[in-house]
């Protein structure tokens, strides 16, 4: 063997170990397995308790209604899959198909709703159940047994935030409708169409403004007073089919819920101890409302007179809502030279200043993501 071949020999020796090594190292992807009727009806049922948990605390919502719809879909879904519950979805026949799948986007609209109420008003919450009510209701009425099954899994807003609620006029909301087979580039683009919860046609409709195979994004217009109650798009999408041409598939829904904005009104008390003589001195609280809290962040001065010297101070806030009750937050006490920042039952955080003598009120980290 030449020089030049033992080098090539010894650098093929030294690169199998390590094409060995790469090929007995460990996966670190996995691909999900295929979606079965078993794994809907264990989803349904999970679903169906942690409902049924939420509306122990809720006994005025209708979350209740909805855990036991959650429970007949399971069963009728069990029923009609019989000894097909393990075979996966996709090689099921074309009813029984289409009833799986409408059972997962209920499941997957039940679990939105379920990390979406963080952070909510008791107002919004309710509101959110009955979107979650009539999306449950009207999908579980359904009847699309078509090839390519269209179906709407969900609607968020445009950052992806899980939507449940609709406050009112004003700039014309964006979201989107999210699922599958909603759109097929060969055809025309879908349509869609709002009803309240009883099917009448609404005053307001959306306009498509984009689309995918597994997106609709939507607007309203901008200034549109939206009637309360249920607001429910229907989707009607076209596929071509071979010899056949573009045709119209069965509708597909989603729903939320049109409510007024939730009003809230905050005054807020600030008091200064101060040093004078070598002893300290509190000041009667300096007292005020926050100016109009319909969103971003708004500030007010607070005129703090007779402290040359203070020592710290002390906040409290009173929150009350629009049917009356309220709740109060405080007194806090800081050091003169600290800021307070105190989190409130509104989706809202107050914070004083005391380098500027202001309170700034601002939304939180804790901001209900349901509603828009």
């Amino acid at each position: 063997m030449t020089c030049r071949n033992v080098g090539v020999g010894i650098m093929l020796w030294l690169a199998l170990p390590m094409s060995a090594a790469i090929l007995a190292g460990p996966v670190s992807a996995q691909i999900a397995p295929r979606l079965t009727g078993a794994t809907v009806i264990g989803q349904l049922e999970s679903a169906r308790h942690e409902l049924a948990a939420r509306a122990a605390s809720a006994p005025h919502s209708s979350l209740a209604a909805t855990s036991e719809r959650l429970g007949k879909l399971a069963d009728a879904l069990r029923k009609s899959l019989g000894n097909d519950a393990e075979k996966p979805i996709d090689t099921l026949g074309k009813d029984v198909r289409g009833s799986a799948y409408r059972a997962s986007a209920v499941v997957q609209r039940t679990r939105a709703y379920l990390d979406a109420t963080s952070g909510c008003l008791d107002a919004d919450v309710e509101a959110m159940a009955e979107a979650l009510s009539t999306t449950v209701r009207l999908v579980a009425d359904e009847d699309d047994s078509s090839k390519m099954q269209p179906v709407i899994n969900g609607v968020e807003t445009l950052d992806h935030r899980p939507l449940f609620v609709l406050h009112g006029a004003g700039m014309g909301p964006a979201f989107a409708l999210v699922g599958a087979n909603l759109f097929d580039a060969q055809c025309e683009s879908p349509v869609v169409t709002a009803t309240d919860g009883q099917g009448k046609l609404q005053s307001v409709q959306p306009s498509v403004t984009g689309v995918l195979p597994n997106r609709i994004e939507l607007k309203l217009p901008d200034g549109a007073a939206l009637a309360p109650g249920s607001y429910v798009l229907h989707v009607v999408a076209k596929h071509k089919a071979f010899l056949v041409g573009c045709s119209a598939q069965p509708q597909t829904i989603a729903a939320v819920q049109v409510a007024p904005p939730v009003k809230v009104s905050l005054s807020y008390g600030v008091a200064a101890t101060c040093r004078a003589g070598g002893a300290d001195r509190t000041l009667p609280p300096v007292t005020g409302t926050m100016p109009d809290l319909a969103g971003g962040i708004v500030a007010q001065q607070v005129a703090i007179d007779g402290c040359a010297e203070p020592v710290s101070y002390a906040i409290t806030a009173k929150v009350t809502f629009g049917d009356g009750h309220s709740v109060s937050v405080g007194p806090i006490s800081q050091v003169a030279s600290a800021g307070i920042t105190a989190g409130l039952p509104t989706g809202l955080s107050l914070s004083w200043d005391p380098s500027v003598r202001q309170i700034f009120v601002r939304p939180s980290a804790a901001t209900c993501k349901g509603a828009y």
